[in-house]
């Protein structure tokens, strides 16, 4: 056995040249820096291995240009270095000798370690109902798991982020078993495909004792702790967890950053009491725990955050009511059939529950609501799983603000909710539909796919599924944002609003029916509601406007102006040519008993001349995820009495 040093194998004649490319799956538009990607992989792996009933702690610490750390990086870095110069190793800029030491520390308490056989080197060796080998999974795999359909991460690239970090692309991991208190250590680099001394190198290079070209995990007693005193690594004799070691980390992971990705990503289990962040710099400490996540919005940047601080402290107070909750308290919804594809409508709700959910929605009540579902793994029975739904009107709100947390972990590409004013948090803890949502993943664990490797075939409707949790926001808000025409057949002025005077004179019918005795004329079922002069009626993706029969009168000319609806501002005074334009594709007018007059500078404005008191104009092709206002005025009194 060879004493601890660095190695890269020698590639033979023939063998395909490949470049990795791992580290490019945490380059998405979804997470905002590099920290995101740290905090995000690291913390979730700490949460995956958590030993049940223990709250899990990972400690970030960060040591960069102190005297007393010269000298520590490159004892380590013997070996190593005449590849960390190689001519098309992939580093782009990479640190010199003189270079002041610099290191991040990452470790975990309350996890299991790196359980398994560190020996093991062909999961064919591992047999069914055995513990999966964590060891082999972590440091013998790219892109290939080991984790179980109910873990948070799945596609085997969570560890990538340690070497990314690194600008030499290399870490360290020492771990203690809880099993059996052992410690081991390896640690890896990887590059490019490259030369040293005339020689083709792989990309993947180990530091441990090897067996010829197998990498094994260093064991010494004497080393480990010599190691851990060079490192500064903090863990207690016996405590298992993984400390992981990265050397030079690029200049962007800072105690700042690294505070905004928690806040950010991980505040609902911190806030649950299920985690525990602490980060270290220079002899200063940040705890972030649930006591003391308000106060630390302090030492965050905002510029660089998609939340301002007032969102922040919102969302914490939300996710603290909603962690206290009883499930005495959270509101039980219908379950979609187990044997069709799940989709929202009214028939979700208790229909004798429903005219006090929208007053409570209405009234700005929180509300709990725990959402029943289906879900049927092909060549498999029907499961029944259920996810959670908090919902709060916040008019201080300028966007709408929706969380998606599966398992505790934040999609941050995931948003639906259109309707500004409304905050949403969906919590996904379920196995079995964590389950589901996990194989729709990307690597990054930011987004959930219908078209994913992972998941596509593999559940009976399974999109419809996916769909249902996407869009339950949205869905939900729609729902309990309608009124109920039975008592109130006003139309709302949210909605529509008529701006005219109301002409004295005989009320009738102008179609030729007359009013039944004690009666009304018959309500059209796809009508949204109704003044004096104008009925509203619903269409697919817009809507039509009529006379009502009961009007006296009819104008000769009417202006018809249309925004999107905004929660607590004038949605006309918030129009935007992108939201849409008339006389511009996809929005169709169409229109029996009028002319049409030439679109004007407002291009949310239709002007009509009503050729006929049996007119009708229907318009169409606007957003079906986002509310509309629609006003009408008259331009003339036109004529008076039946036409």
């Amino acid at each position: 056995m060879s004493r601890p040093r660095w190695q890269f194998r020698l590639m033979t004649k023939g063998e395909m040249n490949s470049d990795p490319i791992e580290g490019e799956f945490f380059s998405t538009e979804h997470l905002d820096s590099l920290a995101d990607g740290l905090v995000r992989e690291s913390i979730q792996n700490s949460l995956d291995a958590g030993i049940p009933g223990q709250t899990v702690r990972v400690v970030f610490r960060l040591f960069s240009g102190h005297p007393d750390n010269n000298g520590v990086v490159v004892q380590y870095l013997e070996g190593l270095r005449p590849h960390l110069t190689a001519e098309q190793n992939g580093l782009i800029q990479p640190p010199t000798p003189e270079e002041p030491d610099s290191f991040l520390i990452i470790e975990d308490y309350g996890t299991r370690g790196l359980e398994g056989d560190p020996t093991q080197d062909d999961d064919r060796q591992t047999q069914d109902g055995e513990t999966k080998n964590d060891f082999f999974y972590f440091w013998r795999n790219i892109g290939r798991s080991g984790k179980s359909a109910t873990d948070r991460g799945r596609w085997g690239l969570g560890k990538t982020v340690f070497q990314v970090t690194s600008r030499i692309n290399s870490f360290f991991g020492m771990t203690v078993r809880n099993s059996d208190g052992k410690r081991f250590l390896m640690g890896q680099s990887v590059l490019k495909t490259h030369w040293v001394d005339e020689k083709k190198h792989s990309p993947y290079g180990w530091f441990g004792n090897f067996d010829e070209n197998f990498a094994l995990p260093i064991l010494d007693s004497g080393y480990l702790d010599k190691f851990s005193i060079d490192w500064r690594l903090q863990r207690p004799e016996g405590k298992s967890g993984l400390s992981v070691v990265i050397p030079y980390p690029d200049p962007s992971v800072e105690i700042k950053t690294i505070l905004s990705s928690v806040l950010l990503h991980y505040f609902f289990p911190v806030l649950s009491k299920t985690l525990v962040v602490e980060l270290y710099k220079d002899g200063k400490k940040l705890r972030i725990d649930d006591q003391k996540i308000e106060e630390l919005l302090k030492y965050v940047d905002f510029s660089k955050s998609r939340l301002n601080r007032d969102n922040f402290e919102r969302l914490f107070s939300f996710t603290r009511w909603a962690h206290s909750l009883s499930s005495e308290r959270f509101i039980p919804l219908n379950a979609p059939p187990e044997d069709v594809a799940p989709k929202w409508d009214d028939s979700c709700f208790d229909p004798e529950k429903l005219s006090g959910l929208r007053e409570r929605f209405e009234n700005k009540e929180r509300l709990a609501l725990r959402v029943p579902l289906f879900i049927k793994p092909r060549g498999r029975d029907p499961q029944r799983t259920f996810f959670d739904v908090f919902i709060e009107r916040d008019d201080s709100l300028d966007k709408a603000e929706d969380h998606f947390i599966r398992e505790g972990i934040t999609m941050a590409g995931i948003s639906t909710l259109k309707q500004k004013g409304v905050r949403a948090v969906v919590s996904v803890s379920d196995k079995a539909l964590s389950a589901l949502l996990g194989d729709s993943e990307n690597p990054a664990h930011t987004e959930w796919q219908e078209r994913s490797p992972k998941f596509k075939d593999r559940y009976t409707h399974g999109v419809s599924c996916l769909r249902f949790v996407k869009n339950s926001p949205r869905e939900i808000v729609r729902i309990l944002s309608q009124t109920d025409l039975k008592k109130d057949r006003k139309l709302l002025e949210d909605f529509f609003s008529v701006e005219q005077a109301i002409p004295e004179g005989r009320m009738g019918s102008s179609d030729g029916s007359e009013d039944k005795p004690g009666g009304s004329p018959q309500i059209p079922p796809d009508l949204i509601g109704e003044t004096r002069e104008w009925r509203l009626l619903k269409r697919q993706g817009g809507f039509r406007i009529t006379r009502n029969p009961m009007a006296s009168f009819h104008p000769k000319t009417v202006s018809i102006a249309v925004a999107y609806e905004i929660r607590g501002h004038n949605p006309f005074r918030k129009y935007n040519r992108l939201d849409f334009e008339f006389g511009k594709a996809p929005i169709k007018v169409k229109g029996r008993g009028v002319k049409l007059l030439p679109i004007g500078p407002d291009r949310n404005r239709l002007s009509i001349e009503l050729e006929s008191p049996d007119f009708s104009v229907e318009v169409t092709g606007f957003d079906l995820n986002r509310d509309l206002r629609v006003e009408v005025d008259t331009v003339d009194s036109g004529s008076q009495g039946n036409d």
